[in-house]
């Protein structure tokens, strides 16, 4: 078979749990349901990837059959969804003979993870799985979805360290961006995946960004603050910055299947934070002063950012980011000035405009000259591979509303809080049960209490302030503990100090609206409860008009950890 593109890599961890899913099923297991699985569970971006290739809907039930392909064979197979995350299955007794363990694989063989695969009861089973896994050889369970076929996943297994004489299925055969992708998993984050777009490999939601960016190559991300816009423009920067080539695969051969093919001249990027003190003489050009070999001062045009990118981006298989921060920090159009009128696409090296101090010759460093052309012309102009990313916070109340005429020109990407990816990054336990006694907690069941704790208070943020000042799951990012009462301190300690005093700032002199936000009921109808983390005091008779009730807010993290636990499940409604 003629070599293919490969459009998107799955990569798993073979943990337990993937060891018991392809080991096989035991009818009668003594009440020991370890060995019922036939699927991999596929959370976060692997099952948003997952669903969005093969079309699966996001609801209990939704359904799509595929079939499994290894060298030599293939079997039947389906992506399904079922509460809350996608699972890739397969029929019961059908386990794809390339992931499962066998007694004395070689390099021909179909499956590589050394194992017996003969036992018949749980028990000795998980005897295996502890003799597997006491050999530390990392095993990974590898899945392929090649360009133009909607229905098919092509499969294979790799170790990190493999056993001596085994180097044929080594993890480091697989292209880099691959192994650097199994071995970002770990507990919490048992799998990984790559979408491949724009000709390169590249993360799932910056591959989502490039697409965009295809159709238009002005995008404007707007969120509330910790919401994950910066991390997403540092991945799109080291993209950019790194582009590697396309990935192919050969589906005759085994452990050699997957390549990378060569890549273009790595890109140039730029950042740049928008303030008030930032002008079009800063991004675009400006006359600057240069001392002179006599000792003496002259003055000469020197290119900004967005003028050396240009420059650098018209050569054929170059592409250039520049990214705009704080967008709404700056006067964005005074910044931009003429060249607003260059950003559009359909205006991409069609239109021009002249650039100030052309006549003196502006010319741009080494590092953005091709060929040695260092001299920009004068009728500027924008090419079609500069992509412009800006990015805003939806909360400012300290900045003007954008230009009309350059709202228009951008791409507005929502940039909501991602409660499942706060979900993956917690390890949150599922079906947890928070009406157990406290002693049964686990941290597990903490992290699950951080992800509703967070959905509950931005529903009732939408409702007091509005949708633009939700808070970010960043907000609960680095809660963490090895046992349950310091992860409830964790927790406690970053809704005081990030959560509380982010709210109490964005209502100042509103005790009614933050009272809402953090159920304390109302100055009339106070909520009763003595370790609530908002209380109504009445005012002193004696102050007059002064004397009104106001609103006052305790540390959680000063209370025992039950008792903080007791009232964040409140703040969460449980």
């Amino acid at each position: 078979m003629a070599v293919q593109s490969v459009e998107a890599v799955w990569v798993w961890q073979f943990s337990v749990a993937a060891f018991k899913a392809t080991y096989g099923r035991f009818e009668a297991s003594g009440g020991d349901d370890s060995y019922t699985k036939d699927y991999l569970q596929v959370s976060g971006e692997c099952g948003r990837l997952l669903s969005a290739l093969f079309h699966v809907p996001e609801r209990r039930g939704g359904r799509t059959d595929i079939t499994l392909v290894w060298p030599g064979g293939q079997g039947p197979g389906f992506v399904s969804y079922s509460s809350d995350r996608f699972h890739l299955a397969w029929p019961r007794e059908n386990e794809p003979p390339v992931w499962k363990v066998t007694p004395a694989p070689t390099e021909q063989t179909v499956a590589s993870i050394p194992g017996d695969p003969s036992h018949d009861n749980p028990y000795s089973a998980d005897a295996e799985w502890a003799q597997l896994e006491a050999r530390d050889m990392q095993p990974f369970l590898v899945a392929v979805k090649l360009l133009g076929e909607t229905d098919r996943l092509h499969l294979r297994a790799y170790m990190d360290n493999p056993p001596a004489g085994m180097e044929w299925a080594a993890l480091d055969r697989l292209p880099q961006v691959v192994q650097e992708a199994a071995r970002s998993t770990h507990s919490k984050k048992s799998c990984a995946s790559l979408e491949v777009a724009g000709g390169v490999t590249a993360e799932p939601e910056v591959a989502k960004l490039i697409d965009l960016l295809d159709d238009n190559p002005n995008i404007l991300l707007v969120g509330p603050p910790g919401t994950g816009k910066t991390v997403l423009l540092e991945k799109l920067v080291h993209f950019v910055e790194n582009s590697a080539g396309g990935l192919h695969f050969d589906s005759d051969l085994n452990h050699d299947a997957l390549t990378e093919g060569p890549g273009g001249e790595p890109g140039k990027t730029r950042v740049v934070v928008l303030h008030p003190a930032y002008t079009y003489e800063n991004l675009v050009v400006g006359l600057l002063p240069e001392p002179t070999v006599g000792g003496g001062v002259s003055v000469k045009p020197h290119p900004g950012p967005l003028v050396n990118l240009a420059q650098y981006a018209k050569a054929a298989d170059t592409r250039a980011l520049l990214v705009l921060d704080e967008f709404n920090r700056g006067n964005a159009a005074g910044v931009l000035g003429d060249t607003i009128a260059l950003l559009d696409k359909d205006k991409r090296e069609r239109a021009f405009v002249n650039l100030p101090f052309a006549d003196l010759g502006i010319k741009v460093p080494q590092e953005f000259a091709h060929d040695g052309d260092r001299e920009v012309p004068s009728n500027f102009t924008l090419p079609r591979s500069l992509w412009v990313v800006a990015a805003m916070n939806s909360s400012d109340r300290s900045v003007a509303p954008l230009d009309a005429a350059l709202r228009r020109r951008f791409s507005i990407v929502e940039m909501p809080p991602d409660y499942d990816v706060l979900t993956q990054h917690l390890g949150a336990t599922e079906d947890v049960d928070f009406a157990a006694l406290y002693d049964e907690w686990t941290p597990g069941t903490v992290a699950a209490l951080a992800v509703k704790l967070l959905h509950a208070l931005n529903e009732r943020i939408d409702t007091v302030l509005g949708t633009d000042f939700r808070l970010g799951q960043s907000n609960f990012w680095a809660v963490y503990g090895a046992t349950t009462d310091e992860a409830v301190a964790s927790l406690a300690a970053a809704f005081d100090f990030r959560v509380v005093s982010t709210l109490r700032l964005a209502m100042q002199d509103d005790d009614g609206a933050l009272a809402a936000v953090l159920r304390a009921g109302t100055a009339e109808a106070p909520a009763a409860r003595p370790d609530a983390v908002a209380t109504w005091k009445a005012g002193d008779p004696e102050l007059g008009t002064y004397r009104s009730a106001r609103l006052h807010v305790q540390p959680l993290s000063e209370l025992t950890p039950e008792r903080a636990a007791a009232e964040l499940q409140h703040q969460a409604r449980l």
